[in-house]
C-alpha cells in the first residue's frame, strides 16, 4: 500500500513538472504562472485527495470513490480559477508555490516512517496534511526573497537532488544490517534533511550571478551529464554490484553541476537556445550509439562508449550552430517546451538513457534499489 501512495506522489509530480511549461508565451509577464498553479491544484485534487479523502473514512464502494475523485477534480479546478482570477504574482511565485506543494508531500510521506507508521492511512493524513503547508511556505519564502526564474527553477531542481542523496548516502553507508522499520527510517530522516540541503546548495549558485532560466536549464543539464558519465564510466568495468554506480553517481552531479557553471558564464544562453542545446544533448547521445553500432560495435560496452563519445559531440554542435540565433527562432524553440516530452527528459533523460538499453543484470541501481527500500 506504502508503495501505491509512492506512485501516485511520483505521478503528481511528474504532472506538475510538465504543467509548468504552460503559459510561456502572455506577454504580461506578471500573469505568467496562473494556468501552472491551476493545473497544480487539479492535479493534487485527483490524484491525492479525490481519493484520499473517502479513504481515510473507510469507504467501501466503488461509487463513493468515483463519485469523489469527479467532484474532488472539478472542485479544486474551479476554485483555482476562482482564486487565482486576478492573478499577478508572476512566474516566480507559482513556481515555488509548486515545489513548495511537492517538499510538502514529499515530508508528508517521511514523517509517519520516522515514526515508524505501518499502515497507509498515517502517510495518507500526513501528505494531505503537509501539501498545503508546503505550498504555503513556498509562497511565504518567495515574496520575501528577490530570486529570478532561473534561481527558482535552480532552487527547485536542487530540492529534487537533495532528496536523492539524502536516499543515496545511507545506501552507501550499508545500513543493510537493520531491521525493515529502521532502515525506513533511517532513508525518511535523511531524505527530510537532504531536501533543504540541495535547495541550500543550488541557491548558492542564484546567489553569486543573475542566472536567467535558460542558463539554469543548462547548469542542470550539466548536472544530469555528471551522473550519466558517472554511470557510464563504471558500466565499462561492469561489476556486479550496485554501490559502485551509486558512488559514481553522486561523485559526477557535482563535477557535472560545477562545470556546467563555469562553462555557462560568458554568453548569451536565453530558453530558446538552450531548449535546443538540450535537445542537441540527447541526440548527440544517439548519434554516438549509432555509429557505434554501424561501425560493428555488438557489445553494450561499445553502444556505451559511442554514447559517451556522441553526447559532447551534440552540445558543442548545437552550442556553435546556435550563436547569435535571431529572436524569431528563440521564440519557435522556446514553444517546444508546450511539449512535456521534451521537457521532462531534460532531467532525466540522460540519467536513465542506460537503464533503457542496459543489459540485464544491470538494471537502474538508484532508481530500483533506492526505491524498494526508501520507505
Amino acid at each position: 500500500m506504502i508503495r501505491q501512495i509512492l506512485l501516485i506522489t511520483f505521478l503528481i509530480a511528474i504532472f506538475i513538472t510538465s504543467s509548468a511549461v504552460c503559459d510561456q508565451t502572455d506577454k504580461n509577464d506578471m500573469t505568467r504562472g496562473r494556468i501552472p498553479l491551476v493545473l497544480t491544484v487539479t492535479a493534487y485534487s485527483g490524484g491525492l485527495y479525490g481519493w484520499g479523502i473517502p479513504y481515510l473514512f473507510d469507504a467501501d464502494t466503488t461509487r463513493v470513490y468515483i463519485g469523489t475523485e469527479m467532484v474532488s477534480t472539478f472542485g479544486g479546478f474551479a476554485l483555482s480559477l476562482l482564486a487565482t482570477k486576478n492573478y499577478n504574482q508572476g512566474p516566480v511565485i507559482s513556481k515555488t508555490i509548486q515545489t513548495g506543494s511537492l517538499i510538502g508531500t514529499l515530508y508528508g510521506i517521511a514523517l509517519p516512517a520516522v515514526f515508524k507508521a505501518d499502515k497507509l492511512k498515517p502517510y495518507l493524513a500526513a501528505a494531505m496534511l503537509t501539501t498545503p503547508l508546503g505550498a504555503f511556505t513556498g509562497y511565504k519564502l518567495a515574496k520575501r526573497s528577490d530570486i529570478g526564474e532561473g534561481g527558482a527553477e535552480l532552487i527547485t531542481f536542487g530540492s529534487i537532488v537533495g532528496g536523492l542523496y539524502g536516499l543515496a548516502i545511507p545506501y552507501l553507508v550499508n545500513i543493510e544490517d537493520k531491521t525493515d522499520s529502521d532502515q525506513a527510517r533511517i532513508y525518511a530522516g535523511s531524505a527530510m534533511l537532504g531536501i533543504p540541503a540541495g535547495a541550500l546548495a543550488f541557491n548558492e549558485i542564484t546567489q553569486r550571478a543573475n542566472i536567467s532560466k535558460g542558463r539554469a536549464r543548462l547548469i542542470e543539464l550539466g548536472a544530469c551529464m555528471g551522473t550519466y558519465y558517472g554511470y557510464s564510466f563504471v558500466l565499462l568495468g561492469n561489476p556486479k554490484k550496485d554501490r559502485p554506480y551509486v558512488s559514481s553517481m553522486t561523485v559526477g552531479l557535482p563535477l557535472g553541476t560545477a562545470m556546467s557553471y563555469l562553462l555557462t558564464q560568458n554568453g548569451d544562453y536565453e530558453y530558446g537556445r538552450s531548449m535546443l542545446i538540450i535537445l542537441g544533448t540527447i541526440l548527440g547521445d544517439m548519434f554516438g550509439r549509432g555509429c557505434a553500432y554501424l561501425f560493428g560495435a555488438d557489445s553494450w560496452r561499445g553502444l556505451a562508449v559511442g554514447g559517451m563519445v556522441g553526447t559532447p559531440i551534440g552540445t558543442f554542435t548545437t552550442v556553435m550552430l546556435t550563436k547569435n540565433m535571431p529572436r524569431q527562432l528563440q521564440e519557435k524553440a522556446e514553444a517546444m517546451e508546450s511539449l512535456p516530452l521534451l521537457d521532462i527528459p531534460t532531467k532525466l533523460a540522460l540519467i536513465g538513457i542506460h537503464s533503457v538499453l542496459a543489459k540485464n543484470g544491470n538494471d537502474v541501481p538508484l532508481c530500483l534499489e533506492l526505491y524498494r527500500t526508501a520507505f
